[in-house]
């Protein structure tokens, strides 16, 4: 257990690196041939520890790799059409929930017309925008529902333009020419917005923490953030707000709405449930910890919101769930009385020192034994 002592945070910390964008330029990279990118990283995130780990397996050249994705439904996803495009036949290893979540499978991958839907993840239209240039024909992707998501889709061709790739959008997907070669690019990791959501939250609810190495012109869907948070202060009588294009803000935008007195109503949540955990409801737990009261509907999650204070405290669960772990420290920083989390651990899966920072940015200067 962790204990989370109250008060605000103050000072200023460095974005951690976008783990969606490592992700897509380690992909690109190797598909380029440069190996270079794929030691691991003191400041690498578990997830893609998990991507370099798959890709020094798939580098090693085993017709039949053993794939080892941790939790990470990006290097999964990702991997999945791209080891088939190269003619590998992976033993794929899924740890903790990943092994329930949404997955399409590759015995092989030909050229041709592929209809995936568009509302499930947008991991699945990524792996294939990576794996159908390497074919020897031309290829198109058709959605078969309205693309969710759309930001992480635009970052993965401003990956793929910057490797010399080729896609062009259509009215319902993406044509991708054949028969491409990529080429090495030496972009720097973006900061990472999901991962500062929480920091932007703590400030919404009284801290002061200034966040460097974040683009503002990223397109990083959770960026998205800022307004959302700047429309729960401002928002008298009652606020909507859809996470459908950046669900991973919802922890952070939730336990922020929980301090504002009024009704905010959550739209585009059906997805949250097929994460590392049930989100909407693991968020519906710890809102209730600290005081507020929270409804879970199919695609609707709306939190009645308490006045500036939290009055809970006591014991926590993260779920096993970076997201949920770093949201309940959000809220801490309001509690009136300290908050027990079982597992500040697991927010090495997109954030290592998240825990340490938040310990060091107490006002009274104690640190966080973890």
């Amino acid at each position: 257990m962790t204990t989370l002592v109250p008060g605000p945070r103050r000072g200023a910390v460095a974005a951690p690196p976008s783990k969606s964008h490592a992700h897509r330029l380690l992909v690109a990279n190797f598909l380029a041939g440069d190996r270079a990118g794929l030691a691991d990283a003191a400041c690498d995130s578990a997830d893609v520890l998990a991507t370099k780990r798959c890709l020094r397996a798939l580098a090693a050249g085993d017709p039949r790799p053993v794939l080892d994705c941790g939790e990470s439904g990006s290097t999964l996803r990702f991997l999945a059409p791209v080891a088939a495009a190269l003619g590998r036949a992976p033993e794929w290893v899924r740890r903790g929930r990943l092994a329930e979540r949404p997955f399409i499978p590759y015995p092989a991958l030909a050229a041709g017309v592929h209809e995936i839907p568009g509302d499930v993840s947008s991991q699945f239209v990524t792996g294939l925008l990576f794996a159908l240039p390497l074919l020897a024909g031309d290829s198109r992707i058709r959605f078969t529902s309205p693309l969710e998501s759309r930001g992480y889709v635009e970052m993965t061709l401003a990956v793929l333009r910057g490797a010399g790739v080729d896609v062009a959008e259509t009215a319902d997907g993406y044509a991708v020419p054949g028969g491409q070669r990529y080429r090495a690019q030496s972009a720097a990791v973006e900061g990472d917005w999901s991962g500062a959501a929480f920091w932007l939250a703590m400030d919404a609810l009284g801290s002061a923490v200034e966040v460097t190495g974040l683009r503002a012109d990223s397109a990083q869907p959770d960026r998205a953030v800022v307004a959302m948070l700047a429309r729960l202060a401002d928002g008298a009588g009652g606020v909507s707000l859809d996470v459908s294009q950046c669900p991973d803000n919802f922890p952070a935008l939730a336990v922020a709405a929980a301090a504002f007195p009024r009704r905010t109503a959550f739209k585009g949540v059906a997805r949250l449930r097929l994460k590392e955990c049930d989100r909407a409801a693991a968020m519906a737990e710890t809102l209730a910890g600290f005081g507020a009261r929270a409804e879970n509907g199919a695609d609707e999650f709306v939190v009645h919101g308490v006045d500036g204070r939290f009055a809970g405290g006591g014991s926590f669960r993260s779920f096993g769930d970076h997201r949920i772990a770093m949201a309940a420290a959000a809220g801490a920083t309001i509690a009136d009385s300290p908050v027990s989390l079982d597992d500040a651990a697991c927010a090495a899966k997109s954030y290592p020192g998240f825990f340490r920072l938040y310990g060091e940015l107490r006002e009274d200067g104690a640190a966080l034994a973890i």
